[in-house]
């Protein structure tokens, strides 16, 4: 479980444990309680439901927006996506896995820079992925929201006292399914009617596409990564909660039965879990879909007497992505990153699987 956690923390490079250092923060006080194909983009800057001020509820307690806000830093996975899709081009974003030498997915800059015709964004993560907060606080936002994160109430705290801040709603890393989130966004931002618009685009999009593939609906599924290079005596999988699980639901999919029987999860508040290798062979799942740390891993993976007697496996119903932007894509979904997948021929890669013809999409 600590080398699965190990491995994650690196995609989740966000996931802070705290702050490094003590901050000396002159911005402003935030309004928080003391004691929450690219159509499918927004492509102007207009406003939108103008209905301020609006309240947010989320672990901490509740966040108040006094005003539509300008300027916005996004903390964690997803939200920056949801942002700039509902036409506002973020200051600051945490620096995103399976990125560009800077950072930025294709989706994510293609809407900055060609649609919303703004610029790229500071990144305020470190290289430890922990929150630099003195630099948010040099941005001067005036919201910054972090509802798919783990922003620790330490964090919250420091965060509040530069801008209204949004942390997740319950569980860290836990924010349900892309449309929720996306909801939640466009509420502190004011864009509820474009959010709406952007779900039922995004949406159509999925249907689309998933119609074309019937024989997804029904099957069930598991959603892990390969074993790590040194070696493991599990196999991480992720709780049926976690958003890139969600997703694959909306396409048909359902979750395998041993979600609830066999997944071993250390505490209620995790995304993932994990199945010892040697109970491996009782676990039933009609596909096993994963993300890997590379081809080595992949072949060590399949190469594993124990991985490579499990049904699934052993029949060709699985899928492996060893493309971070790809895995990055369908990991974290927004409606950005969702209409970007399906051009790249995602829904086709699961049905192969589903069919029996295991892929292996290679990294780029």
């Amino acid at each position: 479980m600590k080398t699965f956690l190990r491995r994650t923390a690196s995609m989740w490079r966000t996931a802070a444990a705290g702050v490094l250092a003590a901050v000396t923060l002159g911005a402003a006080v935030a309004c928080s309680s003391g004691d929450d194909g690219d159509s499918a983009a927004g492509t102007s800057g207009e406003s939108g439901d103008g209905n301020f001020p609006v309240t947010v509820g989320h672990v901490y307690g509740e966040t108040e927006i006094p005003e539509k806000p300008e300027r916005v830093v996004t903390i964690g996975w997803i939200t920056h996506d949801i942002v700039a899709a509902l036409g506002t081009a973020p200051v600051g974003v945490d620096e995103t896995w399976g990125g560009d030498d800077e950072g930025f997915t294709p989706w994510f800059r293609r809407q900055v820079q060609d649609v919303l015709g703004a610029d790229m964004p500071e990144t305020t993560n470190r290289d430890d992925g922990t929150t630099d907060i003195e630099k948010i606080a040099i941005l001067k936002p005036d919201l910054i929201l972090a509802p798919h994160s783990g922003v620790t109430a330490d964090d919250y705290s420091k965060l509040s006292s530069i801008a209204p801040t949004v942390a997740y709603q319950e569980k860290p890393w836990q924010s349900g399914n892309w449309q929720d989130l996306t909801r939640t966004v466009a509420k502190a931002l004011g864009e509820d009617a474009r959010a709406t618009e952007l779900i039922s685009e995004t949406g159509d999009a999925m249907a689309a596409e998933a119609a074309k593939h019937p024989q997804l609906a029904g099957k069930n599924f598991l959603y892990g990564l390969t074993l790590p290079p040194e070696g493991s005596s599990s196999i991480g999988i992720y709780v049926s909660g976690d958003p890139r699980v969600a997703f694959l639901r909306e396409f048909g999919l359902v979750d395998s039965p041993s979600l609830k029987t066999d997944l071993n999860v250390e505490d209620a508040d995790s995304f993932y879990g994990d199945i010892s290798l040697e109970n491996l062979q009782r676990v039933k799942t009609d596909l096993f879909v994963g993300w890997s740390g590379g081809h080595d891993e992949t072949e060590d993976t399949l190469d594993n007497p124990a991985v490579a007697r499990w049904e699934p496996v052993k029949s060709g119903h699985y899928y492996l992505i060893e493309d971070e932007t790809l895995a990055s894509a369908t990991n974290a979904p927004s409606p950005l990153s969702i209409r970007w997948s399906l051009d790249q021929g995602f829904l086709d890669d699961l049905a192969s699987a589903v069919d029996g013809g295991a892929v292996v999409r290679p990294a780029r």
